[in-house]
């Protein structure tokens, strides 16, 4: 009797030993709530415990309907629909539930290709042993199964799209919201899945990486079928290639993200209202106490070249600038508000720049980098000019420099070049000299300058300026180009119109003066997507810099709308 009952136990044993060694892990993955996990295989049938969304199971035996499962030490069933079994993974975009290791080969101790954190999408390829054959960029590797939730490129049902990007409003850890289900939204991150408020998060929406006016048009359809309260007049959107479908974001002109679309196939499969979620986050990237890192776009560079300036340091307080040549003091910053900066050297020899850093109790830490300077090729006519960099500061323009007057020196200079023209007379410091009897003390008599420069250069002008916005906008699509008094005493070139005629394109050499000097309207920046959006800084503007010898911005190319030009008149240059 007791051989027979040590037999029996032996048996069992092995027979747990085997399941053990078969089961396999999978996740509960429900539209939202728990699932149950019950004695039997029967809606009907006692409770055992409610399992929550999400949750690792250890599956015995996978069934049709009912799949028997092992959850803190209790065995019983759940449907099978609610469980994602890792072979359903293959074919499919996930997430990481929380930092997981792509490895080169299906084993633990395998040399590790990438770190994949929990807003990296993987494509699933294949999943054998717990291990999931995936491609994570240009990387493809292996992870564990089990380190994986399924996340779809497109929304299923009524849950919104598995692909938001965002970042929690009280740490500033980047997420990828998932789920959003009344007032929650499930996020993972590196710390793995939580349910958390949606305004305690900020989704930072599409990329804007592929322009696609179509898929803009029909999502825009879409979201005021299904939101009233849509007015994309006050938005500006932005388009993403997401597979084979546009992801489309619209947003406020203070970053907020408050309506997604999908489209795909010429429909918009899936649009989304996200006034809820928390306004932009800009949680700077802050180092250790007392510590400052300084970084050089070059350490060796020619006269006229451009150096940009990049520090990031513990606090965002005060950052100020100091330059000496062979020793020499020879430049400063004007204001402390800047963390990137740019210089332009007028001269070959050793710098060292010093950057200091204030926090907000006063505490402050420096650093130094040393860069040298050979001689170049200044006089470039690159496209615009930046007439606050310091490389004018010197330069004469009759009783004033070019720094100081010589915007419309600029803006002639630059529609010369648009029209094609070359030459050393084209440079602002030889068109200073031909004209200089066209500055005044109340500023350059563009009227005069204009008309001369017109009969030594070939062009066509006229001695009245021109307020019709039709009439701008035929004039700009034959060729024309416009200065014009941009704002009160600053000069800037018009070139070009957008193709639905509401904007046109300005070449400013120095729009620190138009963009505090504009008054009822803004400066605007293009998106991929066609769409533009008002610029709340100048650093908005693609191409900013910051000279911190003159405390000034560089030249820039920017958008206006044709009402604002036609308002204040343009002066004609037709080619």
């Amino acid at each position: 009797m007791k051989l027979r009952k040590l037999l029996f136990l032996c048996i069992l044993a092995l027979t747990v030993a085997a399941a053990s060694a078969l089961a396999e892990s999978a996740r509960v993955l429900t539209p939202g709530g728990p699932v149950n996990l019950r004695k039997k295989a029967d809606a009907k049938s006692a409770i055992l415990v409610a399992v929550p969304n999400r949750s690792l199971v250890e599956v015995v035996e996978a069934g049709d309907a009912w799949s028997r499962v092992r959850f803190q030490g209790k065995t019983g069933y759940v449907k099978t629909e609610f469980l994602l079994l890792p072979e359903a993974l293959a074919g499919k975009t996930v997430y990481p539930d929380a930092d997981t290791l792509l490895r080169a080969e299906p084993e633990a101790d395998a040399t590790i290709l990438l770190p994949v954190g929990g807003w990296d999408a993987l494509t699933v390829e294949a999943v054998e042993n717990g291990w999931a054959l995936a491609v994570c960029g240009d990387a493809r590797g292996y992870v564990p199964a089990e380190d994986l939730s399924l996340q779809l490129d497109a929304p299923s049902g009524d849950m919104t799209w598995m692909k938001e990007p965002g970042v929690l409003a009280d740490t500033g850890a980047e997420v990828a919201v998932t789920v959003i289900d009344g007032d929650q939204c499930l996020v993972i991150g590196g710390d793995g899945c939580q349910w958390t408020p949606v305004s305690g998060v900020t989704l930072r929406g599409p990329a804007d990486e592929a322009a696609n006016m179509e898929a803009v048009s029909l999502a825009q359809t879409a979201l005021k079928k299904a939101y009233k309260a849509f007015d994309a007049q006050k938005l500006y959107a932005t388009v993403e290639a997401q597979g084979d479908a546009w992801r489309v974001g619209w947003f406020t002109a203070q970053d907020q993200y408050v309506y997604g679309a999908l489209v795909r196939e010429g429909q918009a499969v899936f649009t989304a209202r996200y006034t809820d979620f928390a306004a932009p986050v800009k949680r700077p990237d802050l180092l250790p106490e007392d510590r400052i890192d300084l970084r050089l776009s070059a350490d060796a560079l020619a006269v006229g070249d451009v150096l940009d300036i990049a520090v990031q340091a513990w606090t965002r307080e005060k950052c100020a600038y100091s330059l000496t040549l062979e020793g020499a003091k020879i430049a400063e910053s004007k204001d402390d508000g800047h963390f990137a900066a740019a210089y332009r050297p007028r001269q070959a020899g050793n710098y060292t720049l010093t950057v200091t850093v204030t926090d907000e109790a006063g505490k402050t830490a420096d650093v130094s980098a040393d860069f040298t300077v050979s001689e170049g090729a200044a006089e470039s006519l690159a496209l615009p000019y930046s007439q606050k960099d310091g490389w004018w500061l010197d330069r004469a323009y009759r009783g004033s420099t070019l720094d100081q007057s010589g915007c419309a020196i600029f803006t002639l200079s630059h529609a010369l070049q648009r029209m094609g023209k070359t030459g050393d007379d084209l440079h602002p410091a030889a068109l200073a000299k031909v004209y200089a009897l066209c500055l005044t003390p109340d500023g350059t008599n563009n009227e005069r300058l204009i008309r001369e420069a017109a009969a030594d250069y070939g062009f066509a002008t006229r001695a009245a300026l021109i307020g019709d916005k039709k009439q701008i906008r035929t004039l700009l699509e034959g060729g024309a180009l416009f200065s014009f008094s941009i704002a009160r005493g600053h000069i800037a070139l018009i070139d070009g119109v957008s193709e639905d005629g509401t904007m046109v394109h300005v070449v400013d050499s120095a729009p620190g003066a138009t963009f505090t000097r504009i008054v009822n309207d803004s400066l605007y920046r293009r998106m991929n997507s066609g769409s533009f959006r008002a610029a709340l800084s100048l650093e908005d503007i693609p191409g900013a810099r910051w000279y911190f010898e003159t405390g000034e911005y560089g030249g820039l190319e920017y958008w206006l709308r044709i009402e604002y030009a036609a308002r204040r008149g343009v002066r004609l240059i037709q080619p």
